[in-house]
This record gives C-alpha cells, structure tokens and sequence, in this order.
C-alpha cells in the first residue's frame, strides 16, 4: 500500500515527451591512393633569355690600361703628334693676343712638380720615394710602368674671390722637341679658396720628347687671363 501515494502522484504529472536523440556520424575518410608510376617528364621550355649569360672572369691584378693616380687626377699628354710638322719658322705672326686682366684675388702660390723615370731608387728622400711609389702604385708589367714614366705637375692656386668657373691652361716644351709649344687643359668649375689643377707628359710622348724643360700655367674666366705663372726661361 506505501506505493499508492507514488503511483496517484505520477498519475497526476503530464506526459513529458521523450526525444530520441541520434547522433551525427561522420563518414570515414577515403583512403589515398598510392601512384604505382610517376608523371612523364616534361621538358624546359626553349628561351634562350631564362638564364643570363655566364660572367667573363675578371683578370686579377692591374691592365695595360690602369694607369693609376695618373687616370684620376690628372690632364695627361701620352701620345706623340705631328706638331713639328705644323710650326711655322715665324711663329710671332701666328700668336693670338689674348684678353688679359691679371685679377690679384687669384694668386699661384706653389707649382710642384715631379720626374718618375725610374732613377731616384738609391734616394734618401722619403718625400719623393713616396711620391714615386704612388705614381707606380699597382703596376706589375713592364708595359704599366712605361705608361707611368714621365713629368707630372701639381700646381696649387687660390681664388679669393666670388665662387666662379676657370679653366686652367698649361702650356709647355720639351727637351727633345725643342721651341714647339704643346697645349694642356683642365676645367675647374665653382672655384671658391684654394684648388688644384693636375698634368702629365707621361708614356710615347715623354719617351720621344723628353721631360718639360719650361713651362706657362694660366687661369682663364672665360676668355680672359686672370692669373698666370711661368718658368724663368719661358
């Protein structure tokens, strides 16, 4: 009888709906297939631009054309020319008188200049040692060291005036070739305090003239000598 209570009050309760709940499966993975050969070979399409050409191997050491310092700085005369043929035995009536206002802003305080001709090993100057060693720095063939041999010019001038362009003229002559006057130019644009204009008579034409036996350095703005420096027996 102790269960009449339990049984009248699960009478008296209202239906609960039961849902069944179904679980979702996932279906299990294919297996892979496994290739029994490979894919034919293919071969590279023809372009002859795919790849870039082998580089050329670069020559260690110096060339015939590495003329040191000389190819950085300095105006060069190396080649020999026809200029004898040319002169004229009155070469007064052929000068050209130029416009000329010494200017005294500009001044040419030092002209230095130097032989390289393989004659000064046994020198206790240093000075000089070392400036041969320069001008020779690099050169391993006896074909390097004649394009360094020759008479090379540093000259040293100043502007003290407005910042402007010149062009600086040396003119000179040589041992062997006498009274002709040869011509080298160097454009130094915005010229404002101290400066300096390199040249060179070096290689064939050192060796068939001879070194510089006298010399005229001259400042132009444009086509007037502002400033100018010459050898004594110029």
């Amino acid at each position: 009888m102790r269960w009449t209570p339990i049984i009248a009050l699960a009478a008296l309760l209202p239906a609960v709906p039961v849902f069944a709940q179904t679980a979702t499966q996932t279906p299990p993975p294919r297996p892979v297939k496994t290739p029994t050969q490979l894919p034919p070979a293919k071969a590279e399409p023809e372009n002859p631009q795919a790849y870039a050409a082998p580089a050329p191997a670069e020559k260690e050491g110096p060339t015939a054309s590495d003329v040191g310092p000389v190819q950085k700085h300095f105006v060069r005369a190396s080649k020999t020319d026809d200029l004898a043929e040319t002169q004229n035995a009155d070469n007064a009536s052929l000068a050209v008188h130029e416009k000329t206002a010494l200017d005294k802003r500009i001044t040419i305080p030092v002209i230095h200049d130097v032989q390289n001709d393989g004659g000064t090993s046994g020198s206790d100057n240093h000075s000089l040692q070392y400036e041969l060693k320069y001008l020779n720095w690099g050169a391993v063939t006896d074909e390097q060291l004649q394009a360094r041999r020759g008479h090379y010019f540093t000259i040293t001038w100043e502007n003290d005036g407005p910042k402007a362009d010149f062009t600086t003229r040396f003119e000179y002559r040589e041992v062997k070739s006498k009274e002709i006057v040869r011509t080298l130019t160097q454009e130094k644009p915005g010229v404002s305090g101290a400066t300096r204009s390199y040249f060179a008579v070096v290689d064939q034409a050192y060796l068939a003239y001879g070194p510089v036996v006298s010399w005229r350095f001259t400042v132009l703005k444009g086509d007037t000598v502002v400033a100018e420096a010459k050898s004594f027996i110029w």
